[in-house]
C-alpha cells in the first residue's frame, strides 16, 4: 500500500456545514452531530428569525455561528432534508394507552346525573313545582306500630338473670337461634319486596331484643319509638358483623384464618340478582358509591377483629348496647343523650360484675379495649358514609320519599 492510499484512508471526514470533524451522514449530508441536532431542532420548529444582515453575515466566527437562518440555509444547500425525520418511535401505542386511560376515568357529574353541568348543581324539582316529577312514597308507620306491639308484649317470664345485661344476653341468644343469618347465595333475586322484608326483619329483631331491657320498657312510647328509629341501622351493622364472624369460625379453622391475608374474599354472590330499579335509575355499581350494597364478604379489618375477639353473648350484648346508646345520644342530644349515658353506665357496671364475679377475671382491660375498638371503627364508618348520603340527597340519586326519613340517615 503506497503513502497516498494511506493518507486517503486516514483523512477524517469534514462536516459540510461547519467544516468541523464529521460523524457520519445525517439527513442527506455528511455533518457533525451538532449540525445534525441543529437541523432537526430548527426545521421541526418551522420558525426561524430572518437574517438581520441580508444573508451576508459572518457564517462561523469565534467558534460559533452568528446567524441561525444562514446556518439553516447552508444545511439546505448541502442536501439536508426533513424527509428523513422519524417521529413516534416509542415502544407503545399512545392512542391505545389514551383509550385505556379514558375507560378508567369515572364519568363526569353531568353524565352521571343525566343533566347538563350548567344545571346539575341546582336544587331538584319537587312534586309541587313539577307535576311530572314524582317519587315512590314508602309509609313505615305500620312497621313502627308493629314494633310498639312487640314492646308492649315484653319478654317471656320468668327470666333467670342476675342483671340487665344478663337478660339482654338471654334475649340475644333466643333471637339469633330463632332468626339465623340468611345465606345470600341462596337468594334468587333481591329487589323491592326482599328489601322491605329485610327492613322489617331488622327492626323487629332489634325491638324484640330491647323488650328484654326493663329500663327501656319504662320510657314513654314516643321516646322508645324515636330511639328505635335512630339505632336500628346501627344495631344491624354490629349484629350482622358478629353473625358473619361466627359463621366464618364454624366453617374455617383458626389456623387457616390466621394465615389469610387482609381483604381475602370469603363469599360472593351474583350481582345481577340485585334489582335497584325500584329506587333509582342508576346501576348497582354506580349506587355503591352512595351506599353500602353487600355483594361479597371479605376478611377486612373489622371481620378479623371480631373473629379474634370471639365475644360471648354477654360481651356482644354489651357491645350492641354501648354502640347504639352512644350513637343515638350523640345524634339526638337532649333527653335522649341523658338516657343513653345512663344506660351505658348501667351496662358497664353489669359487665364489670360479669368479669369479676362470674368469670373471676378482674383484669379485663385488654378485652374491653378490643370491644371498644370495634365499636369505634363502626361509628367512624357510619360518619364517613354519611357524607355520601348527603351527596345522594343533593343530586337526587334515589326516587324515594319516606314517611320517616330519619330512619335511613345512616343506612
Amino acid at each position: 500500500m503506497n503513502s497516498s492510499d494511506s493518507s486517503f484512508i486516514s483523512s477524517p471526514l469534514i462536516c459540510q456545514v461547519c467544516g468541523q470533524d464529521a460523524r457520519g451522514n445525517h439527513y442527506g449530508a455528511t455533518t457533525c452531530r451538532a449540525c445534525a441536532a441543529f437541523f432537526r431542532r430548527v426545521e421541526s420548529s418551522r420558525y426561524v428569525k430572518p437574517c438581520t444582515k441580508r444573508n451576508r453575515c459572518d457564517f462561523f466566527k469565534n467558534g460559533f455561528f452568528t446567524c441561525k437562518y444562514c446556518r439553516l440555509q447552508k444545511c439546505f444547500s448541502v442536501g439536508m432534508s426533513s424527509e428523513n425525520f422519524q417521529f413516534d418511535r416509542d415502544g407503545y401505542n399512545k392512542a391505545k394507552e389514551v383509550v385505556k386511560l379514558g375507560a378508567k376515568i369515572p364519568p363526569t357529574m353531568d353524565v352521571f346525573c343525566g343533566r347538563s353541568n350548567f344545571i346539575v348543581f341546582c336544587a331538584p324539582q319537587t312534586s309541587l313545582s313539577s307535576p311530572k316529577y314524582s317519587k315512590n312514597f314508602i309509609d313505615l308507620q305500620f312497621l313502627l306500630d308493629q314494633a310498639w306491639t312487640v314492646l308492649r308484649q315484653g319478654s317471656e317470664s320468668p327470666l333467670l338473670a342476675k342483671n340487665t345485661l344478663g337478660k339482654l344476653a338471654i334475649g340475644l341468644r333466643k333471637i339469633q337461634d330463632e332468626n339465623p343469618l340468611l345465606d345470600p347465595t341462596t337468594v334468587e333475586k333481591y329487589g323491592k319486596d326482599e328489601t322491605f322484608a329485610q327492613w322489617e326483619y331488622d327492626i323487629l329483631k332489634l325491638t324484640r331484643w330491647l323488650a328484654y331491657f326493663d329500663d327501656f320498657q319504662m320510657l314513654p312510647q314516643s321516646l322508645q319509638i324515636k330511639m328505635i328509629q335512630g339505632i336500628w341501622s346501627v344495631w344491624r351493622r354490629l349484629e350482622r358483623l358478629a353473625s358473619i364472624a361466627l359463621c366464618v369460625r364454624r366453617k374455617i379453622n383458626e389456623e387457616t384464618i390466621r394465615k389469610m391475608k387482609n381483604d381475602t374474599l370469603l363469599c360472593n354472590w351474583n350481582q345481577m340478582k340485585i334489582d335497584m330499579s325500584w329506587c333509582s335509575k342508576y346501576s348497582v355499581d354506580e349506587l355503591k358509591f352512595f351506599m353500602e350494597i353487600h355483594t361479597e364478604i371479605r376478611l377486612d379489618e373489622l371481620t378479623r377483629a371480631m373473629i379474634e375477639l370471639e365475644p360471648t353473648e354477654v360481651e356482644l350484648s354489651f357491645m350492641l348496647g354501648q354502640l347504639c346508646f352512644q350513637y343515638v345520644g350523640k345524634r339526638f342530644q337532649g333527653e335522649i343523650l341523658h338516657i343513653g349515658d345512663k344506660f351505658q353506665e348501667m351496662l358497664a357496671n353489669d359487665l364489670h360484675d360479669y368479669y369479676v364475679n362470674e368469670l373471676k377475671r378482674p383484669n379485663y382491660v385488654t378485652r374491653l379495649a378490643s370491644m371498644m375498638k370495634i365499636n369505634n371503627q363502626i361509628q367512624r364508618n357510619i360518619y364517613k358514609n354519611r357524607e355520601k348520603t348527603d351527596l345522594a340527597i343533593l343530586f337526587d340519586v334515589f326516587n324515594l320519599e319516606f314517611s320517616h326519613p330519619d330512619m335511613f340517615m345512616d343506612l
